[in-house]
């Protein structure tokens, strides 16, 4: 048998009820994510300015982290 022209596909409302809690909760992980990379540069650069000043023989363990 094949379809009819005539067949209504209906909008599947579980979606629809899932989108306010979806929403709101990929907004923190995106938050979360840009203040970790944020932390993580922000050390990364720490730690390059604290080795210019040492000796540099900590330098491989830091990067590897």
């Amino acid at each position: 048998m094949t379809p009819s022209g005539n067949v209504i596909y209906l909008a599947d409302h579980s979606v629809v009820l899932a989108l306010p809690a979806l929403v709101p909760a990929f907004v923190i992980v995106g938050v979360v994510l840009f203040v970790v990379a944020r932390d993580r540069r922000a050390e990364r650069n720490e730690g390059s300015a604290s080795d210019s000043e040492s000796d540099g023989a900590d330098t491989s363990n830091r990067e590897e982290s």
